[in-house]
């Protein structure tokens, strides 16, 4: 072949097909606001927390953990939802349906890898692998039993709890710093209370849905925001002091942080108010990495998060980020 002008546009083209996720490879989009309920600047410097008259838009991604596009949301699975805060510095929160994980050491990321692979990357659960994953990774079987409970299945993402999936550290002006945990919990108005609750489904009626309604979360948020029964979630945080619970099991990926024990404070409230258009806004280049933070919030350094976040970098570069 000899017309290079024809062979540049083959390369182009090859360019240009979408590359799929690792992880998370089915999701939809929404957009909105957040608002804190007061102000944190005793605990980090960030604009995003700095004030009750700070209001900052949030681009959200829900998600799957596992499967391709085609998979039924109601399939046992880790669900994902990502809120990028586009303030001044965007700021990237990543969260999980699981308020545990799986593995605390970068170094067992692939024998997971192998427990949710059945034939390509993270889409399915591969019972022999998995439940041998387990036996030989014992501080797994906390996510394991919640994965396996009505925790995996959920025919909803606007009806769940949402739970950050890396430890974050906060920093005030003064330097003082304070390890983070975040959640979110939804919120609905009086008469919305007795209608929710239904992502807590049975095996026999997600199989159901599957068939009935593959894409029954994605459905059911693009229904809510296109009736203004506008979905909403509360913002919680726990704090502990950072030089003096660093070096204790805490900082594990594995360890539930107790309500009991670590107590939640009410921090903000996010409304999701749109749904963005094909036409107008690429879904899938946009990207999300949990090493994306503001001034006054940082990651938490160890060979786990930093991985992490170096999967999502990667993963986003190779498909072509369009930030």
């Amino acid at each position: 072949m000899t017309d290079f002008l024809m062979l540049k546009q083959l390369h182009r083209m090859i360019k240009e097909i979408p590359k799929p996720r690792l992880m998370f490879r089915k999701g939809i989009f929404a957009e909105g606001f957040f608002r804190p309920y007061m102000s944190f600047s005793d605990y980090t410097e960030s604009e995003i927390f700095s004030s009750f008259d700070e209001v900052t838009p949030v681009t959200v991604r829900f998600a799957s953990m596992l499967g391709n596009k085609g998979t039924a949301d109601t399939v046992r699975n880790i669900k994902g939802m990502s809120v990028k805060f586009q303030s001044d510095e965007e700021y990237d929160m990543i969260c999980h349906s699981m308020p545990v994980f799986f593995i605390n050491e970068d170094t067992k990321f692939f024998s997971m890898l192998k427990a949710f692979t059945k034939r390509e990357y993270f889409d399915g659960i591969n019972n022999t692998e998995f439940w041998r994953f387990i036996v030989e990774n014992p501080e797994a079987a906390n996510c394991a039993i919640r994965l396996f409970s009505y925790e995996g299945l959920s025919s909803s993402f606007i009806d769940m709890s949402w739970f950050s999936a890396n430890l974050t550290v906060w920093k005030n002006s003064k330097g003082k710093r304070f390890l983070v945990r975040y959640k979110w919990i939804p919120i609905y108005e009086e008469k919305e209370k007795t209608e929710k609750g239904r992502n807590k489904v049975d095996r026999i009626s997600a199989e159901f849905i599957a068939g009935f309604d593959s894409d029954r979360a994605s459905n059911e948020l693009e229904s809510a925001v296109s009736s203004g029964n506008f979905p909403k979630f509360e913002l919680y945080v726990q704090m502990l002091d950072y030089d003096r619970y660093n070096k204790y099991d805490y900082v594990r990926n594995t360890l539930i942080w107790e309500d009991e024990t670590v107590s939640p404070v009410a921090a903000g409230i996010m409304r999701l108010t749109g749904i963005p258009d094909d036409r107008q806004f690429k879904r899938d280049m946009i990207s999300f990495a949990p090493g994306n933070t503001a001034k006054g919030i940082e990651l938490y350094s160890d060979g786990f998060n930093d991985m992490m976040n170096y999967i999502y970098q990667i993963e986003a570069f190779e498909r072509g980020e369009c930030e």
